[in-house]
């Protein structure tokens, strides 16, 4: 459906697919569950059951916001580290209403671990102009929304079971908004509160 919105047939999208990445589109699918086995994100203790992922998923309509931005390029387990420097450096910025989002943009099942690129962002007011910052708007609309706690370590595979699972299985379909990291919480020891949101038709 992706190619022939892009002006692909199928024969040409797969023969543009295997120049770029080396592998035919059924190939690719027959083998990506080993591809994410293979992958240093991967953890196999979480369930795919639908009802249960339902369980942790709302349909919410988001307003617009205005953020500060930095994009890199990096392996995703250095996110931490990323972000404190990131908030370091736009400390003067940010206050108690200030709303932190991560926009993760390679899946690391194909892109190279160190080689994936990635948003930080955190919301500022209207009010702010200062051409030296990077500012971008996320444009709101519908998203079904995951609302993940625990650790880090678990979110690659909340993000699989949504994409393999859920949406396949709800007929809900994601549109070319970017998807939405937004940080509700973050301890001490790691444990996190995060809303995963994918942007849906």
């Amino acid at each position: 459906d992706i190619g022939i919105e892009y002006g692909y047939s199928s024969s040409n999208f797969a023969t543009a697919f295997k120049k770029q990445l080396k592998v035919s589109p059924k190939a690719f699918r027959d083998n990506s569950e080993k591809l994410i086995k293979n992958s240093s994100f991967y953890r196999s203790n979480l369930s795919n059951d639908i009802d249960e992922l339902s369980k942790l998923i709302t349909i919410e309509y988001l307003y617009p916001m205005r953020c500060v931005y930095e994009r890199r390029k990096g392996n995703y387990h250095e996110l931490p580290s990323a972000w404190c420097c990131f908030l370091e450096k736009y400390s003067s910025l940010i206050n108690d209403d200030t709303i932190f989002i991560e926009c993760t943009i390679d899946d690391p099942t194909i892109t190279p671990e160190d080689s994936c690129m990635y948003q930080l962002c955190f919301t500022i007011s209207e009010d702010i102009h200062d051409d030296s910052l990077l500012t971008c708007v996320f444009e709101g609309g519908k998203y079904s929304v995951y609302h993940f706690k625990g650790f880090p370590q678990f979110m690659f595979m909340v993000y699989q079971n949504v994409f393999c699972n859920w949406l396949n299985k709800t007929g809900n379909v994601l549109d070319n908004r970017p998807i939405i990291d937004i940080y509700r919480l973050v301890r001490e020891d790691g444990y996190m509160e995060i809303d995963i949101c994918f942007p849906i038709k």
